[in-house]
């Protein structure tokens, strides 16, 4: 089977309680002028479920860990912008052995878009060994017109030489249904799927807006020996 015929078959899964994967705007609203406004608030928790998913679309569970996000704060200048939010990104083996903590850096712009600063970095450097500096990675495009690409970065793949290759965000047009757990309850939340794409990078995850949270990421990519997956377990907002 391929990794596209397994990502179908999460998407089934994950979204059978709720008849269908994707759901289009409603009442006529057109998906080409969509303007969203994202924000965290300071104290907001996310819980995230991991797993490497095998060949037919399981999740291996030996793989399983568990990660969390704690708003620190939303109104720092760092890294030459204003209103920034930090994040403190816990990593836990299985459920509860603490690993590791990052920091992660997220701004919002007033017409929708969604920086994080190192994104790519993370993202594409370690994995294929490519070396450069990290940067405010526009994640989102909201203030663009919705099914159209936009460049996200141009990665030197020779060393020093002239060989390109152009990271591309697209975020889909129809919203899709995702569960999550938000302050105690279980709720069917319309959500974006975006995509972030090269060779050899095929990355996607589902952003909900109100509250703001990233609900789901399928990591599909070539340079992965396995497909990875990351689901929104429990989320606590004053929002």
């Amino acid at each position: 089977m391929t990794r596209a015929l397994c990502n179908i078959t999460l998407c089934a899964l994950t979204c059978a309680a709720f008849l269908s994967c994707r759901e289009k705007l409603p009442f006529g609203v057109s998906d080409s002028t969509v303007r969203l406004t994202f924000r965290f608030v300071p104290a907001d928790y996310f819980s995230f479920d991991n797993w490497k998913i095998d060949i037919y679309g399981n999740k291996i569970q030996s793989s399983y860990f568990r990660n969390s996000w704690t708003v620190a704060d939303t109104g720092r200048s760092v890294l030459g912008w204003t209103r920034v939010a930090i994040i403190v990104d816990s990593t836990f083996q299985g459920s509860s052995q603490f690993v590791r903590r990052d920091s992660l850096y997220f701004r919002f712009t007033d017409e929708g878009d969604v920086y994080q600063y190192g994104f790519l970095k993370s993202l594409i450097a370690e994995r294929e060994s490519l070396n450069f500096a990290p940067r405010w990675d526009r994640i989102a495009a909201f203030s663009q017109t919705l099914g159209n690409s936009w460049e996200i970065m141009r990665i030197d793949t020779s060393m020093g030489g002239r060989k390109n290759q152009t990271v591309y965000g697209t975020i889909s047009s129809a919203r899709e249904y995702v569960g999550v757990t938000i302050n105690g309850v279980q709720r069917a939340v319309l959500s974006y799927r975006i995509e972030i794409t090269k060779p050899k990078l095929d990355y996607k995850f589902w952003l909900v807006d109100s509250p703001t949270a990233v609900a789901k990421v399928i990591d599909d990519s070539e340079a992965l020996p396995n497909s990875t997956l990351r689901q929104l377990a429990t989320m606590r907002t004053r929002q």
